[in-house]
């Protein structure tokens, strides 16, 4: 907990079940990264990404909506990657 990870900020930790980053960068809103993992029946698990921003004001909407598709490609080559590493 507190640990800095490039410009994020551990934020909440559960081993081998959730890790909530805090973006520490300067844009205008705030921002989280979750990561997490849970159980399936078969001996497998389902892993989750969510990337959570909360605007402040005209500009943090524009910016979420300007960087929208960058998120949607950075984004989903991280969970390619994570769950490509753990198969």
């Amino acid at each position: 907990m507190g640990e800095a990870l490039d410009w994020w900020r551990v934020e909440h930790l559960e081993r081998g079940r959730l890790l909530r980053l805090r973006a520490e960068m300067r844009v205008p809103g705030s921002g989280w990264l979750e990561l997490s993992i849970t159980p399936t029946a078969d001996g497998g698990a389902h892993y989750r990404q969510r990337a959570l921003f909360e605007p402040h004001g005209l500009a943090g909407h524009l910016y979420w909506k300007a960087l929208s598709p960058f998120h949607t490609v950075i984004f989903g080559g991280m969970a390619r990657n994570i769950t490509g590493a753990a198969e």
